[in-house]
């Protein structure tokens, strides 16, 4: 048995235990026989259809058998928003195995949490490149997974992924729909990351009840740059174009100037994003003298979200329905947007309309749905996560407006946002006490337009602590870059009251301060 097989039997049936519904891997399988030769997902030049999704997803099944993995085996990849992932998740969706996909910034610090903690059997990895050796990483652990599989290129003792999917196909081996799915990982205020699991009824779930409220289906094209390593960009990118018939276009890379040529080209009509996602396109459609004429939505969370922004876009895209949205990796899309240009309009310092039942618990958002994850991987991650009657504690404090919206008024987990990703201050923090010469360190997030908040560091410390010796320090300890300081402030001692806890609110002020006036 699995270590997700495990956790899932230890979890309350009734949290999870739903009428079966057709699952991905069901849904491809008719959805492909009935239309065969329908677009799914553009990558680049390369177009696939449902039939040449089914194929290859079948080969790649086909050869995880003679692989040796048993049903249920996680399988993980670390690969940009390449179609060569939307195959592997199909093919995990038709034979029954775990999907665990990891964001390209992790290092060895993470990975060495996460790949055993999940039980990984298999990891698709890309090449290694100029900034970054995967393969060299995931070879150094202490506890490599058995099977490492190289994408677009070659790697010592690694399979090609053209090889594995050139194969003989299997006969799919349809899980049941309120099985686990994924296993993605989110950084949370305990300092190290936290397995949050979705079955394929949830993820469904998430699906079917945000197309309904963006009226999105067959004739939509949904443009994605979040990363899939991320449960937005997983989402879009693997369960949308399937479940709604949408067709994706997805991006490797994220160039402002790059993203408008393609979503006027192919016409997309959808597009989520943090903030320097809608900062980046509104810029770079101005300076092209584009108002976006296919897209008829944007969707922006993950951080904050000034509405001057937001008031902007939809001055500068008369078409699209603009507006700010609110969720988490456990609860995905809990506030889908705003459904209509004037609402969005007189609603811009909201963060979205409710679409789940939610409640405020002393000020603290608490939600309760069918897209709610099951649980984390670890049990001990669920104590305090939930209310007696089953709604998951955000841990954001809000209030509503008009019955109908939500606006966050603040954070109760200490946590960054940066550029749409969770960075534990804690995390950082334990890294930056090891080092010799720091004595005392807090980490705080200050406001900032291009990353929605930048990571400061604090610190008591002797000489020779600078700058340099903090990234480097952090370098060697294989941390992501997304999760290093951006500035570092030296102080006599940290801010603490009466029973010796760092005022960090006293901190956050010092941080806006410092880079509003920098």
């Amino acid at each position: 048995m699995s270590k997700i097989d495990e956790r899932m039997a230890g979890l309350s049936p009734g949290r999870h235990r739903a009428p079966r519904r057709p699952g991905l891997g069901e849904i491809a399988l008719d959805l492909t026989a009935q239309d065969p030769d329908r677009e799914v997902i553009r990558d680049g030049e390369r177009r696939l259809t449902r039939g040449d999704m089914l194929d290859m997803a079948l080969r790649l099944g086909g050869a995880f058998e003679r692989m040796g993995l048993t049903p249920g085996a996680p399988i993980a990849f670390q690969l940009p928003n390449w179609w060569e992932a939307a195959v592997i998740n199909l093919a995990c969706a038709l034979f029954g195995y775990r999907i665990v996909p990891l964001l390209p910034i992790y290092r060895k610090a993470e990975l060495q949490v996460i790949l055993p903690a999940c039980g990984v059997e298999a990891i698709f990895l890309p090449p290694a490149s100029d900034k970054v050796d995967h393969p060299a990483i995931v070879a150094a652990l202490d506890t490599p997974p058995a099977h490492v599989v190289n994408v677009r290129g070659d790697a010592p003792g690694a399979a090609r992924f053209d090889n594995l999917i050139a194969g003989p196909p299997a006969k799919s081996r349809l899980p049941d729909s309120r099985d686990a799915k994924i296993v993605i990982f989110t950084s949370g205020s305990t300092g190290r990351p936290k397995g949050v699991i979705h079955t394929h009824d949830s993820l469904d779930a998430v699906v079917r009840n945000t197309a309904g409220f963006w009226s999105l289906g067959a004739e939509d094209v949904m443009y994605v740059p979040s990363p899939i390593g991320h449960i937005g960009g997983s989402i879009y990118a693997f369960e949308f174009p399937w479940i709604t018939g949408c067709r994706t276009v997805l991006e490797d890379r994220w160039e402002p100037a790059r993203a408008v040529a393609r979503i006027d080209a192919e016409g997309a009509t959808f597009m989520a994003g943090a903030t320097p996602f809608l900062t980046g396109l509104l810029d770079a459609a101005g300076q092209a003298g584009s108002d976006l004429p296919s897209l008829r939505r944007f969707v922006c969370g993950g951080a904050s979200v000034p509405p001057e922004l937001v008031r902007r876009a939809l001055a500068a895209w008369p078409r699209s329905v603009v507006s700010r949205a609110y969720g988490s990796t456990e609860v995905p899309l809990a506030c889908p947007g705003i459904r209509d240009r004037a609402s969005a309009e007189a609603h811009a310092e909201t963060d979205g309309e409710m679409a789940l039942d939610i409640m405020l618990d002393e000020g603290e958002i608490c939600v309760r749905g069918p897209q709610m994850f099951v649980g984390y991987l670890d049990p001990e991650d669920d104590a305090g996560a939930f209310t007696q009657d089953g709604f998951f504690r955000m841990g954001d404090l809000g209030r509503f407006v008009d019955d109908r919206f939500i606006v966050i008024t603040g954070r109760k987990k200490d946590i960054i946002i940066r550029k749409g990703e969770n960075i534990s201050p804690l995390e950082i923090e334990n890294a930056l006490l090891a080092h010799p010469l720091v004595d005392q360190v807090a980490i705080v997030g200050a406001p900032d337009p291009e990353r929605g908040e930048m990571v400061v560091a604090f610190v008591v410390a002797r000489d020779g602590f600078d700058f340099a010796a903090m990234t480097d320090h952090l370098l060697a300890a294989g941390f992501a870059r997304q999760k290093f300081p951006e500035r570092l402030e030296r102080l006599e001692a940290l801010p603490m009251n009466a029973v010796g806890k760092v005022q960090k609110p006293d901190l956050r002020a010092k941080a806006a301060a410092l880079v509003a006036k920098a």
